[in-house]
């Protein structure tokens, strides 16, 4: 790890992104390394959320960008949300019945996951 700025725990699962390296590699909650490079070429990656098999990944590089990846190294949209300023922090959360989605964060992103409830 060169320089680790986000963490993420699913399970037994530990996902960091490395801010050097432009990765995020995933680790056990015990120490042992899974894949060092799950995700690469990234810009400059700080902040990182995890929602079921889903990473939110902040690039706070020259992408300036929120990416969504897979668990298991696949990309699902680099650039889910652009036209950022330098996102350092990202965080995943629920709330019950809304209209609509809500992006918002000082120094940082919100990202707000919206599902109702049947």
């Amino acid at each position: 790890m060169d320089e680790p700025q986000g963490i993420a725990i699913s399970g037994n699962d530990l996902f960091v992104a490395n801010n050097y390296l432009g990765t995020v590699g995933e680790y056990t909650t015990s120490g042992a390394t899974v894949n060092a490079s799950l995700i690469s070429g990234l810009a400059y990656p700080y902040g990182i959320a995890i929602s079921g098999n889903d990473l939110f990944v902040a690039n706070a590089g020259n992408n300036n960008t929120v990416g969504e990846y897979t668990t298991s190294e696949s990309t699902i949209n680099a650039s889910l949300i652009s036209g950022l300023e330098n996102p350092v922090g990202i965080a995943l959360g629920a709330v019950p019945e809304p209209s609509s989605g809500a992006l918002a964060g000082v120094g940082g992103v919100a990202l707000w996951l919206w599902r109702r409830r049947k």
